[in-house]
């Protein structure tokens, strides 16, 4: 446990210098995150700001598989990533795995659908799925619809979903049979705009990924 720490510590500390993590401080007057789902959030994981360093997404796919193996992945024949961020990251998990890579596409008509149209995963290849973050589950239960509905065969995906940052509002979370492996995992809190504490005492809310400056207070 006490190196697990360590990692998941050195690992924060990565992205803080990579200036990719922004957690609120308590403050109603300082803005917060509204992510992508609409919904607001007291912290954001920008993983692309460290994913986007070819050799330190390789080192972090590496530390990754080990964790993957120590929980059980010993082998996969397809590693799937999903749009946009987490593509390069399974990439590297691939190569190390020795596996085939794929991904999803963002649906141009519904930019929170994705489509498997490209490739086809023959039945009964072991299949691992990996996300740069997770949140809530919704995103990778979507990429896991669409390369079923993609596909004549039947896909068998490891029971495991390997992520770097995953951040739930609570942990321990249960998606069920799926088990998710992260580097990071942190509870990150996220509200309904109408629910938000932060938006009824007077905060105001941003994009993180197109107002970082403003989010974060740093120029």
């Amino acid at each position: 446990p006490k190196v697990k720490v360590k990692m998941e510590e050195d690992i924060l500390r990565l992205f803080e210098t990579c200036d990719a993590v922004w957690l609120h401080d308590g403050d109603p007057k300082k803005p917060h995150a509204e992510l992508t789902s609409g919904l607001c959030s007291n912290g954001f994981f920008d993983c692309q700001r460290v994913l986007k360093y070819p050799t330190i997404c390789e080192n972090l796919a590496k530390l990754l598989v080990q964790k993957l193996k120590t929980n059980g992945v010993e082998r996969a024949d397809w590693v799937i990533g999903s749009a946009y961020a987490a593509i390069t990251f399974s990439y590297e998990i691939a190569k190390e795995f020795g596996a085939i890579h794929g991904f999803v596409e963002k649906d141009p008509q519904d930019p929170k659908k994705m489509v498997w149209r490209r490739l086809d995963i023959p039945e009964g290849s072991k299949v691992l799925q990996v996300e740069e973050l997770i949140t809530t589950g919704q995103t990778f239960l979507e990429v896991r619809r669409a390369i079923e509905e993609g596909n004549e065969g039947k896909v068998n995906f490891l029971p495991i979903v390997g992520a770097l940052v995953h951040r739930p509002p609570k942990l321990p979370l249960d998606y069920g049979e799926i088990k998710v492996i992260a580097l990071i995992e942190k509870e990150v809190q996220s509200w309904d705009p109408k629910d938000c504490p932060l938006c009824k005492a007077g905060s105001q809310r941003y994009r993180p990924k197109t107002h970082w400056k403003e989010l974060t207070g740093k120029r």
